[in-house]
């Protein structure tokens, strides 16, 4: 097996006609005065139009030698920079390391490679926003801050909205009537952003004028519209995800980290709580006939976390709502969802709009220690127009709380979370869509959140009893 063919890479690299060298191979490349540095955190800069990740942090040892001039990834030592991936002719791809540098085990520098060993650069990805409320000024930020991703068109029915998003993006084309966003050549994938019921109508629209999309979660209300909306981008080779943005959220993220290199030991138990005593929004999220209801919405962020974190199939769901006192909306006032995976454990999830005394973020027990995440209090002060001291105190859900690592000999570790990734999931969608890297979200994990989240609705209409999704 050569080198090339030992490595990791991210699934969907184009890598046959490749050729990477690197270790003793890579040597004759390098100027005579080569050294090989220590151990360290290496920032490095890739000089490529269109990568998304912007600079990526890694622990390396990387060789000193090759040219910054004409590299496509440099890093700095001391003042001197110097060439870390170097493209050249021949589909040959230099890289300053040696061949068992643990760089070699770093996904993202893995894509960086793969991206350099690509000739030619696909073109920018045209994006158009369906929907403008508050989640499409996000995907527009994002998509502004995403190279390789361009915002062109924005469709929304309210003119103030359109004229929001055009302050963001003064070039994208804006219109009220979603047939003219669906018919522009200029827009390649669509973002779906419009309320849940409709997630369906909307992706199975912009599939048809040939569009990928990107539909805001939860992907559909039924496990049939997601079955359609997948069947159909296979039929016509285009793509269809889920916005699960919270997939990369810190808390998440620094529970992820402790699970994956064992500190956890096999989890087996997870309890996840949203909620407060306070009465739910005036809006589509609290009607249970567009939202899908109180599991919907906020299981669709959740129990994403929750089947990313815990491998093995799920057996049964179960589920009961309470519908007690904030009688003006159809939401459930408080809904518990369980669910049993194959191995034996479980995961539960509650959402409350009656919990005066709030249960933990997170509480997850495993086989050598466990995790606990505290809410915390937090604020935005400012100043009144005449001087005086504003504060608007944020719900729970709006600071990500604070997470701790329980060890057997009763000692805690307050966890910091990984690195954060700027907009991660739009970087995910550059690179799928122009050089084919899968991203970390796929259409068919969000179409399994919404099967557990249906089989929920089952097991609440029977009193709790146990449901397999499907």
């Amino acid at each position: 097996m050569s080198f090339r063919d030992s490595l990791p890479w991210p699934s969907g690299a184009r890598l046959d006609s490749v050729e990477v060298i690197a270790g003793d191979a890579v040597r004759p490349y390098l100027a005579p005065e080569q050294a090989r540095l220590g151990l360290h955190e290496v920032r490095v800069d890739a000089r490529l139009d269109g990568w998304p990740r912007g600079q990526l942090t890694m622990a390396a040892a990387p060789l000193t030698g090759l040219a910054a001039d004409g590299a496509a990834a440099t890093y700095r030592h001391g003042m001197t920079e110097h060439g870390l991936v170097a493209r050249m002719p021949g589909d040959r791809v230099l890289v300053a390391l040696e061949e068992g540098d643990p760089a070699w085990q770093d996904p993202a520098f893995l894509e960086l490679v793969a991206v350099v060993a690509q000739e030619d650069a696909p073109p920018t990805v045209g994006i158009g926003l369906l929907g403008y409320g508050a989640i499409g000024a996000e995907h527009a930020q994002a998509i502004l801050a995403t190279p390789g991703l361009r915002l062109v068109a924005v469709c929304d029915t309210s003119a103030a909205r359109v004229e929001a998003a055009l302050a963001t993006a003064p070039a994208a084309r804006a219109s009220s009537d979603p047939s003219d966003l669906l018919a522009d050549p200029h827009v390649d994938a669509v973002i779906v952003s419009t309320p849940p019921n409709s997630h369906a109508q909307w992706a199975l629209a912009a599939l048809d004028a040939g569009k990928h999309v990107i539909v805001e979660k939860p992907m559909a209300l039924t496990t049939a519209e997601c079955d359609a909306i997948l069947a159909r981008a296979e039929e016509l080779g285009l793509t269809a995800l889920v916005y699960q943005n919270r997939r990369f959220d810190p808390d998440y993220r620094a529970l992820k980290h402790v699970a994956r290199v064992g500190l956890l030991g096999e989890v087996f138990h997870v309890e996840a709580f949203i909620g407060g005593y306070a009465h739910p929004c005036n809006y589509w999220h609290s009607d249970e006939a567009i939202s899908g209801g109180a599991l919907f919405d906020w299981g669709s962020h959740v129990i994403d976390q929750v089947l990313d974190l815990i491998p093995g199939e799920v057996e049964q769901v179960t589920a009961l709502e309470q519908k007690r006192h904030w009688i003006d909306v159809t939401n459930a006032d408080h809904s518990r969802m369980t669910l049993l995976f194959d191995g034996g454990q479980e995961a539960t999830f509650i959402h409350s709009d009656l919990a005066a005394a709030l249960k933990p973020r997170w509480y997850v027990l495993g086989t050598r220690g466990a995790v606990v995440g505290d809410w915390r209090t937090a604020s935005v002060v400012a100043r009144s127009p005449i001087g005086t001291l504003e504060e608007d105190v944020l719900a729970p859900a709006d600071s990500p709380p604070t997470m701790s690592l329980h060890a057997p000999d009763g000692s805690v570790t307050v966890l910091s979370p990984p690195p954060a990734e700027r907009h991660p999931f739009h970087a995910d969608l550059a690179l799928w869509l122009r050089y084919g890297l899968a991203p970390r979200v796929r259409g068919q994990q969000s179409r399994r959140v919404v099967a557990m989240l249906q089989a929920a609705q089952e097991s609440a209409l029977l009193g709790g009893a146990a449901v397999k999704p499907s």
